[in-house]
C-alpha cells in the first residue's frame, strides 16, 4: 500500500472498541505499538522505536557508564590516529 493515509472505521471488539489496520501497514508498525493523544488525534507508533531525542539526556544518566575492558581497547584504537 503506497498510500499515506488510510480511512478505517472504529469497530465493536469484545466490549471494547477497535480500528482495522491493513497487513501492509503492520509490516512496518509492527504489533507493539504506543497511542499517543495528540492536539490532532490519535498517533500510532512502534513501541520498537528508538526514544525521543528529549528523553535521552535521563536515559543517558540512567545508564551504566562504568569502565568496561572491552570499551578501553577501543580507547587505544582512536590514540593511533585512524579515524
Amino acid at each position: 500500500m503506497n498510500n499515506l493515509s488510510y480511512h478505517t472505521s472504529v469497530v465493536k471488539v469484545g466490549n471494547a472498541k477497535g480500528i482495522r489496520i491493513p497487513e501492509d501497514y503492520l509490516e512496518t508498525l509492527g504489533t507493539d505499538v504506543v497511542l499517543e493523544k495528540t492536539k490532532d488525534g490519535i498517533l500510532i507508533r512502534s513501541a520498537n522505536e528508538v526514544a525521543p531525542l528529549e528523553d535521552w539526556d535521563k536515559l543517558f544518566l540512567a545508564s551504566d557508564t562504568a569502565s568496561d575492558a572491552e570499551f578501553q581497547e577501543w580507547d587505544i584504537t582512536l590514540q593511533d590516529g585512524i579515524a
